[in-house]
């Protein structure tokens, strides 16, 4: 997987710490970091149902690019359209609910080939039949948010 596909581990920690740990922990594919071992408890604490949560810093997402997370212990998938717009999907394939991954611009699941859009989560190629649940998510900010 592509670093850039991920949020910086840093940023999101520090928001997560600035969020009072109710900010998302962001997958990484690099090892473990010092920091994040002390945090990712906090960060991965629940909060209500339909409260908007701090995913990472805009600045971390290229336009055109994607990212993964969790909200309430739920991965998500977020992509970037464009510099005033993100989109964010649950990660759960449509078919067997594997977990989805960045793939440039869109998703695939490692689990049976499906991919995904990046654009508006529907299927490229199955054999999942049904796009990816679309979460809200918007710009806070300098933030991305996410209601899961």
């Amino acid at each position: 997987m592509n670093p850039e596909q991920m949020l910086p581990r840093r940023s999101l920690l520090l928001g997560a710490g600035a969020a009072g740990g109710t900010a998302l922990t962001l997958s990484a594919c690099s090892g473990p970091d010092s920091d994040a071992a002390a945090t990712s408890d906090a960060a991965a604490s629940s909060v209500p149902a339909g409260t908007p949560v701090q995913v990472g810093k805009v600045s971390g997402v290229k336009v055109g690019g994607t990212a993964t997370g969790k909200v309430n212990g739920k991965a998500v998938v977020i992509f970037r359209p464009d510099e005033k717009t993100v989109l964010a999907y649950d990660a759960a394939c449509t078919h067997a609910g594997c977990p989805v991954a960045p793939a440039g611009g869109d998703f695939e699941c490692p689990c049976h080939g499906s991919s995904f859009k990046g654009s508006d989560g529907s299927v490229i190629q199955g054999p999942a039949r049904a796009p990816l649940a679309k979460l809200k998510a918007a710009i806070d900010g300098e933030w991305i948010t996410v209601t899961a």
